[in-house]
């Protein structure tokens, strides 16, 4: 993807931001506001819209959640935001959520923010919550939860006509913004009429500040009416209208279409597993008002790698700012929505007080560097440090430079999974080693233990790597990894911050007023010996030796004496996750594997699915920057909401993409 560009503002006083760029003002001179309100806000009729709402609800009596999805051309300096979403505060219920999706290829930062809207005291507390949950200026999906859940604001920094295509939720009313088409010709192209096409429905509506008759005819050919009024202040038309002529868009990638939503009365759900994965999945399923079964094969939760004395949290950096980054950046925005406010109030136990990513061999620092000169990090989010600058911010001496992350940091496993499993709607049954599971019916899932029978409308498996027969059952290209962990009790300088090297170095960990440091961890495949070995603690000490020469000096050598924990990461072939509804195979080899690969998308049917069941597995090493935005994906998936990831990136961790990818590269899929 191609890196973030600056807007390039000039700032005078009196007037709005004006851009260098596209030589041309933000918004009017005049009040940006009131253009705002009067192109966008009126000529969507939102203010009815929105009432409308409130007021049959509120006669009625009835609870039912209502979404109203806006999607933006411009995100700009916020100012339609603003209005829109005080709007929507003060019209309809709590439950109610506003979906805003804004697209802009040059963001401004929070700073440029505050200054734009510095002198306007109306709209501080949407200003402020907005700066407060403001996303890493960097290329691809932003979403921010304000407001309790209230608005769900998803930004897209990059070409709108990349964004676009990766994205599938119906649009209410789009805002035609940005700066005008003979500036910006770029984005007014008949690709984002078709786009805006694909995503309307009969009652869309559209407004723009433009009359341009260009853009008039785009919108009439992809079957918008157009209606044209004043426009505001000095400008002379602008142009607003409805979709009138809906029509059947096929899917580009009809196999990895989503299941549809779970249509029971029952609001329960079975969860197998009780480490990350399923608890994270558990706490947003219970969440929902969910009554929630967890069966867990051991006598307590998390005891593979979720067990770990900790574990590191921080964003996968890639030159190419790859799918893989993309994904886990979504993750690690997600991780640390969910985990903020738990560290906040002591539920959890980590610091998320830095983490340094030393480059210990040239591939590394290659790979860091490039990144940095090819995607532009921003400073909150990563910057580069020598091996002075390193050696200071960790505490102790190294020879490498890295990359610093300040928003980064480590967690004990172990406390998010019983914060998780804590909440009122969860039940955990323990000693439950799976047997079988089987489907009863369109509606009912048996799970079979060695001592008894479980049965529930929706199932989902969260196994890890080593239930090889039921990973087997469900096709699950899931290879487990051996690490090994070394708890160490003391070293002569406690690190400032986390480290990873070869490894992972973490010190300052308390759990029942004990203190402990970690080292590790080993990557052993396909050892799946549960032992702890000393060759292991031995490698643990090497690779922190090499790192960090001075930072285990009086700890004692002899590894014999070391404790520590093996644990075995699922990991994938792709080294991705394995999130979401688990395909009907037969249904898959009838449309698909015994077809030709080389037909035109549209004469292949949508996906078919187990209905009920669903998958996360596969989370490797990055556990805690996948496994929350996976409850999240399921979670929609089986409520039947709003997407949580752009397409690309929900297709390339779809449980059945192996075989896709074999059969569509005229490989044999089974």
């Amino acid at each position: 993807m191609l890196r973030i560009e600056t807007p390039e503002i000039i700032w005078e006083a009196g007037k709005s931001p004006y851009s260098k760029r596209f030589k041309d003002y933000y918004f009017g001179v005049d009040d940006g506001l009131l253009e705002a309100e009067y192109v966008f806000i009126k000529a969507n009729q939102l203010q009815a819209r929105f009432s409308a709402t409130f007021q049959l609800k509120s006669t009625q009596g009835g609870i039912k959640q209502q979404q109203f999805c806006i999607a933006e051309t411009g995100f700009g300096t916020a100012t339609n935001f603003l209005l829109t979403a005080d709007l929507w505060l003060k019209s309809t219920l709590e439950q109610d959520c506003l979906r805003f999706i804004s697209f802009e290829k040059f963001p401004l930062s929070k700073k440029e923010l505050l200054h734009a809207h510095g002198n306007n005291l109306s709209y501080l507390t949407i200003l402020n919550e907005l700066i407060a949950h403001y996303p890493f200026l960097l290329p691809g999906w932003h979403d921010l939860y304000l407001f309790n859940g209230r608005i769900r604001l998803t930004l897209w920094f990059g070409d709108v006509l990349q964004g676009l295509p990766e994205f599938d939720c119906l649009v209410d009313a789009w805002f035609l913004d940005g700066f005008t088409p003979s500036l910006n010709p770029e984005m007014w192209r008949p690709e984002l009429y078709s786009q805006m096409a694909r995503l309307s429905h009969r009652q869309t509506t559209f407004a723009t500040f433009t009359a341009s008759s260009d853009v008039r005819r785009g919108l009439e050919q992809v079957g918008f009416a157009v209606n044209k009024q004043k426009g505001y202040a000095k400008k002379r038309e602008m142009c607003f209208g409805s979709f009138e002529r809906p029509r059947q868009f096929s899917d580009n990638k009809p196999w990895f279409s989503l299941p549809k939503k779970i249509n029971s009365d029952k609001k329960e759900i079975c969860i197998i597993g009780a480490g990350l994965a399923g608890a994270a999945v558990a706490y947003q399923m219970a969440t929902q008002g969910w009554k929630v079964t967890v069966l867990e094969s051991e006598q307590t939760v998390a005891t593979q790698a979720s067990g770990n004395l900790a574990g590191a949290i921080h964003p996968l950096v890639t030159a190419d700012w790859n799918i893989r980054s993309q994904f886990y950046l979504q993750g690690y925005e997600t991780t640390l929505r969910w985990l903020e406010n738990w560290l906040e109030q002591g539920e959890i136990v980590g610091d998320l007080n830095g983490l340094m990513q030393l480059a210990v061999d040239e591939k590394i620092e290659h790979r860091l560097q490039d990144c940095l000169k090819r995607v532009g990090l921003p400073k909150d989010f990563a910057y580069w440090c020598d091996n002075q600058q390193a050696s200071e911010l960790i505490g102790s001496d190294t020879k490498y430079s890295g990359m610093f992350f300040p928003n980064a940091g480590w967690v004990n496993p172990k406390s998010i999974v019983e914060k998780c499993l804590s909440h009122p709607n969860i039940s955990v049954n323990f000693n439950q080693k799976v047997k079988a599971i089987s489907q009863l019916d369109s509606e009912k899932w048996q799970v079979d233990t060695q001592t008894e029978q479980f049965i529930s409308p929706v199932l989902a498996v969260a196994t890890a790597g080593l239930d090889t027969q039921l990973n087997q059952a469900l096709n699950l290209e899931i290879r487990p990894v051996k690490g090994q962990v070394s708890h160490l009790k003391h070293t002569a300088h406690s690190l400032k911050t986390s480290v990873t090297h070869q490894g992972y170095s973490i010190s300052n960990i308390v759990l029942n007023n004990k203190a402990y440091t970690v080292s590790g961890a080993t990557f052993e495949a396909p050892d799946l010996l549960a032992d702890i070995s000393a060759s292991s603690h031995q490698t643990n000490f090497d690779m922190a030796n090499s790192a960090m020469p001075n930072w285990l000096a009086g700890v004692e050598n002899n590894v014999t004496n070391v404790v520590g924990k093996v644990g075995f990461r699922p990991t994938s072939p792709d080294h991705l996750p394995i999130i979401g509804g688990v395909v009907d195979g037969k249904y898959a080899s009838e449309h698909y594997y015994t077809q030709s690969h080389t037909h035109a998308v549209f004469r292949y049917p949508k996906q078919g699915y187990q209905t009920g069941l669903y998958l996360s597995n596969g989370h490797g090493a990055r556990g805690l920057m996948s496994v929350f935005l996976a409850a999240e994906m399921i979670c929609s998936q089986i409520l039947g909401t709003e997407q949580v990831l752009a397409n690309n990136l929900s297709n390339a961790c779809h449980p059945e993409r192996f075989r896709v990818r074999r059969w569509r590269s005229g490989k044999v899929a089974l």
